[in-house]
């Protein structure tokens, strides 16, 4: 078995290979035009975009997180002969896709060292800004992209960040585009610019973004950057955003953990709600003592409400009797009333047989 393992990991890579050969990404249709980033990834960028009005795009490899990823479309197609994640993803196009997952619609995700960051650009100004992994082929009909040799991830890191002040970047909504960008390099200057990112006194909705990919991409560190964090902060969307990205997180049993304390201790019924909610998406069945503790003793009533609805969001196997249970014999009528109306959502044979028994008595 491990012998066959092995094998099929390197007939993957081959596969991989055979889609990046050369240090540069598989663009079909555009001009490629090569720039070297020696003097700074900051002076090269100024120094295109003053020269070329655009539309254009300049792109580089920068080195990628550890793992499994594949940044490419959300459709794509696969191109013929290809064993490998070689979807077909237009440059033009908004519609990005990033997973961890060993595969994406049925094909092998890279281990690659790097990844490319794209920026679009015209009239003097960056506008969108893309991730692809290495195994993903970009259409570029009629498109400009200047290639930058020798960039510095430090220098690139500074460059995003810097993006994110601009006024009009807020505007656009490409705050996200960018932050994902930041996230995806390896190495310890990304994990500061994170953290300063996700500090108070950044914007609302820049801080929350932050903190989803701070607490996604970086395992323990981005924990320990966290929990202080929401232990302190008062922001809802902060808030929200941030234990979601907890239960992102690699480490899952401290994640795990961290969720079940926050959903029995913290004193904001909130991130109690927030924190019972992705324990039942993410936990199962491990949860279920959780939620059902809060349903029975938590003293706020959206709390409980909340509680309840995360029993509707485990699996039908686990959630479905619990439900009849707290709609049966709580002694709340809001849970009972909650519970029933969750199961009258779930389409469940038991739930039915449950809710026509109470009609015919």
């Amino acid at each position: 078995m491990r012998l066959r393992n092995t094998m099929i990991s390197v007939l993957a890579a081959v596969a991989a290979t055979s889609c990046w050969a050369t240090g540069q990404p598989q663009l079909t249709g555009a001009k490629l035009v090569e720039r070297s980033a020696k003097t700074g990834v900051q002076a090269a960028i100024q120094e295109i975009i003053k020269a070329d009005k655009g539309p254009g795009w300049i792109a580089y490899s920068v080195p990628v997180i550890a793992g499994e990823h594949h940044m490419c479309c959300y459709n794509f197609a696969r191109m013929k002969g290809n064993s490998a994640c070689c979807g077909s993803c237009r440059l033009n196009s908004r519609n990005n896709d990033f997973s961890y997952l060993d595969s994406v619609r049925g094909c092998q995700a890279t281990l690659a060292s790097v990844f490319f960051v794209f920026m679009q650009f015209q009239n003097g100004n960056i506008g969108q800004v893309r991730a692809f992994s290495t195994d993903c082929a970009i259409d570029a009909p009629d498109s400009t992209v200047y290639w930058l040799q020798d960039v510095e991830p430090g220098q690139s890191i500074a460059y995003l960040e810097s993006l994110l002040k601009r006024e009009d970047s807020r505007r656009r909504g490409e705050d996200d585009e960018i932050l994902s960008a930041i996230a995806l390099h390896a190495g310890p200057q990304a994990n500061v610019a994170l953290e300063r990112l996700v500090q108070p006194g950044q914007p609302s909705k820049l801080r929350g973004q932050a903190a989803f990919w701070i607490g996604s991409t970086r395992g323990g560190p981005g924990l320990d950057v966290l929990l202080p964090l929401i232990k302190s902060d008062q922001d809802r969307e902060f808030l929200e955003q941030a234990v979601f990205a907890i239960s992102q997180n690699e480490e899952h049993e401290r994640a795990f953990n961290e969720l079940i304390r926050l959903a029995r201790q913290d004193p904001r019924h909130d991130v109690r709600e927030q924190a019972l909610f992705w324990l039942a998406q993410e936990a199962g069945h491990k949860a279920a003592g959780t939620i059902t503790d809060a349903i029975e003793n938590d003293p706020d009533t959206d709390v409980k409400k909340k509680a309840v609805f995360a029993l509707s969001e485990m699996p039908p196997e686990e959630g479905v009797p619990l439900l009849i249970d707290q709609a049966r014999k709580n002694r709340n009528p809001v849970v009972r009333k909650e519970a029933i109306f969750w199961l009258g959502q779930s389409e469940d044979p038991r739930a039915l047989d449950f809710i026509t028994s109470i009609l015919e008595h």
